[in-house]
């Protein structure tokens, strides 16, 4: 016909006789074919990017190792200065070996992390709900093995079960009020890496267990961008400002920030700690650490925080990071 065009005329060609188009069978057909395609692709870059990170770290091994044999050689050749030249070579050598056996050979992406926890703390959360149980997190100290439980009570007026009945998962006593479900807290593999990077021994007070696990949190773990702590040893409280936290979110049942936090207070004030998670913003939240003030005796450190920063009945210490 006069005057179609190419555009018509293929247009024409795809239409159905009964002037529908039909649908693009090949086109289905190639979306999954498409997705398998980026999936190979991403893997073969992730591979590849491996790849040259490690072999950044063998070459960084390699220039260390020559330049440690360098000045070991060096040494031998110029005399006068030969002990700054072996104490060079030494250093050289060291740092090779340490760059080579110690590189990292695979890093896990946080979102990885993170989807794989929030389906532990789902089901954790699911058998809350499902055996009516309040809403309390009480962490509890077990001394004898150097650990903590995550208690959730069934009743509102209840009753701390001792240490031994928390090792059972679900906490059933005589006593009624001691009913519950007790947990490993999220917190516990993150106390135990703390420790095995602290310089110092664990703090027995409030102020300083704040500063410990504050600093954690953003130079260790790099969990938070920002964490700044208020104590108050008097009213037996620690609370926690979280900005841009990078697992875990305030809603999810025991969160590690807010686990790690009371993992630690428990285990240094050696007394229970019941906890609060309060969202302020995205990714930002407060955790609220309450104990028994009665059983924590006030260090001199807390007393003149109390006395000198804020002179009124509710004394507090600060602790940004």
């Amino acid at each position: 016909m006069a005057g179609e065009t190419r555009e018509d005329r293929a247009e024409s060609r795809q239409r159905s006789p009964d002037g529908s188009f039909p649908a693009d069978a090949d086109g289905d057909r190639d979306e999954p074919s498409e997705v398998d395609e980026l999936r190979r692709e991403n893997a073969r870059l992730r591979r590849r990017y491996d790849s040259l990170r490690r072999g950044q770290y063998r070459k960084t091994a390699v220039a260390l190792a020559g330049l440690g044999m360098a000045s070991l050689v060096g040494a031998v050749l110029f005399p006068p200065v030969r002990d700054v030249l072996v104490v060079l070579g030494a250093i050289g050598l060291f740092a090779a070996v340490v760059t080579r056996y110690l590189t990292p050979e695979q890093f896990i992406p946080v979102e990885v992390g993170a989807t794989v926890f929030e389906a532990h703390a789902a089901n954790h959360a699911a058998i809350v709900d499902e055996l009516g149980l309040q809403d309390n997190a009480v962490y509890a100290p077990d001394p004898e093995r150097e650990a903590v439980r995550l208690f959730v009570p069934e009743h509102r007026a209840y009753t701390l079960p001792e240490p031994v009945d928390l090792r059972e998962t679900f906490v059933v006593t005589d006593d009624e009020t001691q009913r519950g479900v007790a947990f490993d807290p999220s917190g516990a593999g993150l106390f135990a890496e703390f420790e095995r990077s602290r310089d110092g021994p664990l703090g027995e007070t409030p102020a300083t267990l704040a500063r410990q696990s504050t600093d954690a949190l953003v130079e260790l773990f790099e969990l938070v961008e920002s964490a700044t702590a208020e104590t108050d040893a008097e009213d037996g409280r620690l609370t926690v400002s979280v900005g841009e936290c990078r697992f875990g979110a305030a809603a999810t049942f025991d969160t590690p920030v807010a686990s790690f936090l009371s993992v630690t207070v428990a285990r240094g004030l050696d007394t229970p700690v019941t906890t609060e998670v309060t969202p302020v913003d995205d990714g930002d939240f407060a955790v609220t650490c309450r104990w028994e003030p009665d059983e924590v005796e006030p260090s001199k450190e807390d007393k003149r925080a109390n006395d000198v920063e804020r002179p009124s009945d509710s004394a507090s210490d600060e602790t940004a990071v």
